[in-house]
């Protein structure tokens, strides 16, 4: 039986993790033995996780994680404050290697010098949260694996990303799966010596299963008569839930009544719950927590609206498309590609007054009569092929 690994940060609620058990429920586990490595093994979606898959705790990173993150110059200082002289030396020149390069590799390398490679031989390995430097590099140094790929699930040039180190590992991949053709002209453009490897997959999603789970899951129980307006996703800058506070308020000036609800948590929250407060329009916006089921809200809404700055394929926005109800979502890469075909969806700009304007309309344009169910996307042959 050929075995996988895949290495992943954690199985928090998100959309990568959403990914996974999407593929999981693709690969055919009793040919496959499929094993999954977690950086922080914690998470809700690690119940989730079919009996199946062997999981690995990837502990080798949390001594190093101050290291790893904080303010080189920082850690140098407390060093000689330490008299460490030898470790300040050696982190200084690191630091000066990285500034010259704009690589960090070798200071991956100093870092886990002394740490073994994996016990377990695996037939493939994939770092599927990429490119993510600590995920990147245990797959490319430290995992044995005669092939390995990355897997990309967002837009590369929005991210901060160490260009010199994924230049370097990236050679160690077959191939490199990317969710979106959007994000891989992207990934082509800044990384053109890789194009040849890199191939869209898209992610795998059951549009029977989500109707399922919404017929069983949590649904709105305020009793509200107006429009709701339902957002899926990490409350986070990045995913735009102080712009979308914004146009409601624009929303709200014009006379439309409607109330928007967010499911999902973050460290953005208490500056959004802020930000309403100050607008005066508290009563009108709802956070309703982290839901592993949201998908009796997506039903019940009477719009989906996804106002991200940056997706590479947005795993909320296909849910979405699963229901018959009008969707918007700003123009973050892949939404167009998501959207084309729906007659009751609107791509928009990234301001407050673009998103309330697009609300309006996709408003007017109102449910779909005669939905067909969105069609299965199934590309695992992609992988499971780089075992033959």
């Amino acid at each position: 039986m050929k075995k996988i690994f895949f290495l992943a940060n954690s199985m928090n609620v998100g959309g990568v993790e959403k990914a996974f058990l999407g593929l999981l429920s693709a690969i055919p586990l009793d040919k496959y033995e499929v094993h999954l490595g977690l950086i922080n093994k914690k998470g809700g979606f690690l119940d989730y996780l079919p009996k199946e898959v062997k999981i690995h705790e990837i502990a080798v990173y949390q001594k190093y994680w101050r290291l790893i993150n904080d303010p080189p110059l920082q850690y140098i200082k407390e060093f000689i404050l330490k008299g460490n002289i030898i470790d300040a030396l050696v982190h200084l020149f690191l630091y000066i290697q990285f500034k010259l390069s704009g690589n960090r590799y070798w200071f991956y390398k100093y870092l886990l010098r002394n740490e073994p490679m994996m016990a377990e031989k695996f037939d493939l390995a994939v770092a599927f949260a990429s490119p993510f430097s600590t995920i990147d590099y245990y797959v490319c140094e430290k995992v044995n694996a005669p092939i390995k790929c990355g897997w990309i699930h967002f837009d590369v040039s929005k991210f901060g990303i160490d260009k010199g180190m994924t230049s370097q590992l990236y050679i160690n991949f077959q191939k490199i799966f990317i969710v979106s053709e959007t994000a891989k002209e992207i990934f082509d453009s800044i990384f053109p010596q890789f194009k040849s490897k890199t191939e869209v997959f898209y992610n795998i999603l059951s549009p029977d299963q989500v109707i399922r789970l919404a017929d069983s899951g949590d649904s709105f129980i305020d009793n509200y008569k107006g429009k709701r307006i339902l957002t899926v996703g990490r409350i986070s800058e990045e995913k735009g839930q102080r712009v979308a506070i914004e146009a409601l308020k624009i929303l709200l000036n014009k006379g439309v009544d409607v109330k928007w609800y967010y499911v999902g948590d973050g460290k953005d929250r208490s500056y959004c719950e802020t930000l309403a407060e100050n607008l005066g329009i508290s009563d009108n916006v709802v956070f309703l927590g982290t839901q592993t089921n949201p998908y009796g809200f997506m039903k019940d809404c009477d719009l989906y609206m996804q106002p991200s700055r940056h997706e590479g394929f947005c795993i909320t926005l296909a849910e979405a498309l699963c229901f018959s109800k009008p969707i918007v979502a700003t123009n973050f890469t892949g939404a167009k590609e998501q959207l084309q075909h729906r007659p009751n969806g609107v791509v928009t700009g990234m301001s407050a007054e673009e998103i309330s304007e697009g609300v309006i309309i996709a408003l007017e344009k109102g449910q779909l009569k005669n939905m067909e169910k969105p069609l299965l996307r199934n590309d695992i042959s992609k992988l499971l092929n780089l075992l033959q």
